[in-house]
């Protein structure tokens, strides 16, 4: 009896094992896909992961895809995100068995410009290529763990997904549907290349030649490619994979294309200072129309044939640099800004007839010298700031109330002396050295120069703000070379002279003529003097510079009195009266030259980089002016362009927004906004807008149909 119990429970211990196991394969028949998983918190975005009945005995491996899809406009990010962003993490080696590694596969990135901000990654849906590797392929297997994926539109939200997969490989089978949904997935990836492996002549590829540089001083990575092709719309994603260097960003790249050879420049950086990837293996994706190339490689370092072929390029590039600096200082002799000194110098022409030709030559080339040791001077300057880490830009010093104060104060007491009010006398034994040596006053000359260029920096002429930014971005040596082709630039004219002298003897003999002459650059000189005390109003406030306008306006009239009498005080004091009454009504009454400008007003808000974004997809377009107080330019771009129509009215169209950065003050935020951009100085405007999201740069002096074509291309959807 006992026998046949026993039998009997061993029969149905079987049985029991028997439909144990075929239950637990069934469960396993389904666990080969999790399903499409939505966070509750945030249903904009669904994950699933799929195995595609694919096994590799020979790898030990499955194939499978990660499915994403995100509402518009969110968005996710590449393995390497870019300056901002989080890039998906899997964590699954806790609780997985028989699981060795999991190989995740990335498609080709997109670029998507948040504000300034570079990002790389994906909107809509992506197939991600997944491999998951075993550790016996004969064994069932049990992947299990977390997926931790960042979506973004103008706010981020990281979510997790619990992905759990169980099957035997033994018992999968093939699919040809999902063999070709892999197969489409894996035609996203870029092919995977090492730089050994590409000859120019074995090489059958699209890509026949490849090298990098890094160049440690510069931080800056140069690649240069041949290919079969011509590039067209070429664009390259660089990072580096191991863990040591996830500090690194690079910046996205500067593309010289000629044909089937292009060179593309990445600047380097991290959030903890300098870097050196002299040692790291780079991958870098080459994307064009029709094709995606990922190479590896160690960038070489020091003297080699690409380097030299690169710092060629680079010694063009700079040459065309040296004439857009050697230009813009040119022009800035016809500036607002120098005009009033440029009269100072005629002035001085007039006062010298009857010198001889060589005392005009030496005069001439004492000011020439004044402005090309000015723009030294502030080369110096920067370069200080360079090494301190600070933030440059041109004009800061504008920013700096003491400086505009020591201009106040020099522009005064130019104008006084102008106006025959007082001289300064060296001592008798100064003026006999100086007469016998035939200087003259050079010393005079050479401050003259110097002053010059002071008043030259609030301006950004055409041409100089391409040749400042350059400056400021490159190095130390090209940043000084630059600056002395301003330089030379600004002085031409006083060259010119120096080397021609009969030029200035070509002007009307002295006469009365030359007095009233000079006492209309003195006024000039003057309403330079209270264009730059209004600029003190931002730190000392309006009643302290009305105060100090009064009181200086007072003891002009004191010594008008004292030295021309009551007749000529009388007429100046009427004069100046007409005067400013004359443009006021001019401002006001005259559409050609202002219409009602001094009336109108646009509803600006202040500069908001991330505001920017929010605004953009809510379908506004965002027109953006950095602007200072000091800045001429500035200035005219508002009374001539943006305060006139059809561009006032333009700018108060519903879907427009307006923000404006006041950098009359230093101002950090602003300064980083305008360096994004490569932008060292005011005035910079841009347009965003549904179809310009990354922003339509605007050039230094705003044209009203260029302001208009810029707002209807971004605001086309």
């Amino acid at each position: 009896m006992a026998q046949r119990l026993i039998r009997a429970f061993s029969v149905f211990v079987v049985l029991f094992l028997s439909l144990g196991s075929a239950f637990l394969w069934a469960s396993i028949e389904d666990k080969t896909a999790t399903g499409w998983l939505i966070d509750a918190q945030h249903p904009s975005v669904a994950v699933s992961l799929q195995l595609t009945q694919q096994v590799n005995k020979t790898l030990q491996s499955v194939n499978a895809i990660l499915d994403v899809t995100l509402e518009n406009p969110w968005k996710t990010y590449w393995r390497s995100p870019g300056e901002g962003g989080v890039a998906p993490q899997f964590n699954w080696q806790t609780e997985s068995t028989n699981i060795a590694s999991v190989d995740w596969l990335w498609p080709t990135p997109k670029r998507y410009p948040v504000a300034g901000i570079e990002t790389l990654g994906y909107k809509h849906q992506i197939h991600f290529p997944i491999t998951i590797y075993l550790k016996d392929i004969t064994q069932p297997a049990h992947l299990k763990g977390r997926l931790t994926l960042a979506s973004c539109t103008n706010i981020c939200v990281l979510s997790d997904y619990d992905i759990e997969l169980i099957f035997d490989p033994t018992q999968l089978v093939f699919d040809a549907n999902l063999a070709f949904t892999y197969a489409q997935a894996l035609s996203q990836v870029p092919v995977q290349i090492k730089a050994s492996a590409i000859t120019d002549t074995k090489n059958k590829g699209i890509i026949q030649a490849f090298s990098g540089v890094w160049d440690q001083s510069k931080q800056q990575l140069i690649i240069r490619v041949s290919g079969q092709v011509d590039w067209k719309n070429v664009d390259l994603f660089t990072d580096i994979l191991d863990e040591k260097y996830a500090h690194v960003f690079f910046s996205k790249p500067q593309i010289e294309v000629q044909g089937a050879q292009l060179i593309a420049r990445f600047d380097a950086s991290s959030w903890g200072g300098e870097v050196d990837i002299s040692e790291a293996e780079i991958h870098s994706t080459i994307v064009d129309d029709n094709s995606a190339i990922e190479v590896s490689f160690i960038a070489k370092s020091g003297e080699d044939a690409t380097s030299l072929e690169v710092k060629e390029d680079s010694a063009k590039s700079l040459f065309s640099i040296f004439l857009f600096a050697l230009l813009g200082g040119l022009i800035l002799n016809v500036m607002p800004c120098v005009l009033p000194v440029l009269g100072m110098k005629l002035s001085s022409i007039l006062s010298s007839k009857g010198l001889h030709r060589g005392i005009i030559r030496k005069q001439f080339l004492a000011s020439s010298f004044g402005i090309i040791s000015s723009f030294w001077l502030i080369a110096l300057f920067l370069l200080v700031l360079k090494f301190s880490g600070q933030a440059l830009g041109w004009g800061i010093q504008f920013q700096s109330p003491y400086f505009i104060g020591f201009m106040v104060l020099i522009t005064a007491l130019f104008a006084l002396n102008m106006l025959g009010f007082f001289e300064i006398q060296l001592p008798s034994k100064w003026q006999t050295w100086l007469a016998l040596k035939g200087g003259n006053t050079y010393l005079g000359h050479y401050l003259q120069g110097m002053f010059a260029t002071l008043l030259a920096t609030p301006c950004s002429a055409p041409f100089l703000g391409t040749a400042i930014a350059y400056a400021l971005g490159a190095s130390s040596i090209e940043l000084v070379a630059v600056f002395t082709a301003l330089g030379l630039g600004m002085a031409l004219p006083w060259l010119c002279i120096a080397l021609f002298p009969q030029l200035a003897l070509l002007l009307p003999k002295p006469g009365k003529w030359m007095s009233i002459l000079k006492s209309f650059f003195a006024v000039m000189i003057l309403l330079t003097c209270f264009w730059l005390l209004s600029l003190m109003v931002r730190f000392v406030g309006l009643s302290a510079i009305l105060i100090i306008a009064i009181l200086f306006l007072g003891l002009l009239g004191v010594l008008i009195f004292k030295k021309h009498g009551k007749k000529i005080f009388i007429m100046a004091f009427v004069a100046s009266i007409f005067c400013i009454g004359s443009a006021f009504l001019l401002l006001n009454l005259s559409p050609k030259y202002g219409g009602s400008t001094l009336n109108k007003t646009l509803h600006w808000q202040v500069l908001n980089a991330q505001e920017i974004s929010l605004q953009v997809s809510l379908g506004k377009t965002v027109f953006v002016d950095v602007t200072a107080d000091w800045c001429v330019t500035c200035k005219a771009n508002k009374l001539g362009v943006l305060l006139q129509q059809p561009v006032y009215s333009a700018l108060q169209a519903e879907n427009i927004t307006l923000m404006q950065g006041d950098w009359t003050v230093r101002s950090n935020n602003i300064t980083q906004y305008l360096q994004r951009y490569s932008r060292y100085g005011v005035p910079f405007n841009i347009v965003y807008g549904p179809n310009a999201p990354q922003g339509i740069e605007l050039p230094t002096l705003l044209t009203s149909n260029l302001v208009l074509d810029a707002l209807a291309q971004a605001s086309k959807k």
